[in-house]
């Protein structure tokens, strides 16, 4: 019985992770060196490291 449960509750959240699941055309980068131009990426935002080093985030279309 316990098995059966499990497999019904293991199947029940792959169904809600794949159906829920956004597919993204885009990939995000987050570093401190610019991507290549022909990335066609552009800058979103900073973020800061615990060690008070700035990192840059971009947006890149493949």
């Amino acid at each position: 019985m316990r098995l059966l449960i499990t497999v019904l509750f293991f199947l029940a959240a792959f169904v809600a992770v794949t159906a829920s699941g956004v597919r993204a055309d885009y990939t995000i980068h987050v570093g401190s060196r610019i991507p290549p131009a022909a990335a066609h990426c552009h800058r979103v935002g900073t973020r800061s490291t615990d060690e008070g080093k700035t990192l840059t985030v971009y947006v890149c279309r493949p």
